[in-house]
């Protein structure tokens, strides 16, 4: 439910000054509906969005963007910009014309949004997941970061196993060890690098219902 609600907020930014009461009333409900697809996309395809950033900011950005692009109410425009040449497409239609201008400079903001945010962000990205620090390793993610980086979870005692718990304490006492001996290495450490053998982690691990010794042994 909130997660629905700040998306029809993301949705209606763009044109909150441009729309009628009835108009937002639909972008608004046909973002919840992209919100509920999108959000369900993400759980298919197994890509970790805790907060559902994806589908909230990115999905209903770009939907209010088109949104004004359709529903832009020549009163409003002309109330705001001082002039209704190029209005919503909708509105265009009822003009008895096609005009795409404001369409067309809505769907271009749009294709640049999106590239910018890749030309910026991707390079930072792959340094990330060169470095390791992309995303947390397998045994991390089943006990859960409260615990790896704070020591602690806002969780009940029962919501993770003790069998985990314990691969996880053991695997951070090899590492401690490790560290003071001076043999490093390659291995996994707890918050650094991840190991070259983080694929059969993977497939050998508690996501692939395999044993707990599976991961302790990498």
């Amino acid at each position: 439910a909130m997660n629905g609600c700040l998306g029809g907020l993301v949705c209606i930014t763009a044109g909150c000054a441009l729309m009628e009461p009835w108009a937002a009333i639909i972008v608004g409900f046909i973002a919840g509906l992209l919100y509920l697809w999108f959000s369900n996309i993400l759980v298919k395809k197994c890509i970790d969005d805790a907060v559902d950033a994806i589908p909230v900011h990115m999905i209903n950005g770009f939907w209010g963007l088109i949104a004004t692009g359709l529903f832009a109410a020549p009163r409003h425009m002309e109330r705001v910009y001082g002039t209704s040449e190029h209005v919503g497409w909708f509105y265009e239609w009822g003009r008895g014309r096609g005009n795409f201008n404001l369409m067309g400079c809505q769907l271009i903001g749009a294709l640049f949004i999106l590239a910018w945010v890749t030309a910026i962000m991707l390079p930072f990205f792959i340094v990330l997941n060169y470095l390791g620090w992309f995303r947390a390793d397998a045994l991390e993610e089943i006990v859960g970061l409260d615990i790896s980086y704070h020591g602690g979870s806002y969780q009940s005692a029962d919501a993770v196993k003790d069998e985990h718990l314990a691969a996880f304490n053991k695997r951070k006492k090899d590492m401690l060890r490790r560290r003071s001996s001076g043999d490093g290495g390659n291995k996994r450490s707890i918050h650094g690098k991840r190991s070259d053998n983080f694929e059969q982690d993977e497939e050998g691990g508690f996501g692939r219902n395999g044993s707990v010794d599976n991961i302790v042994a990498h």
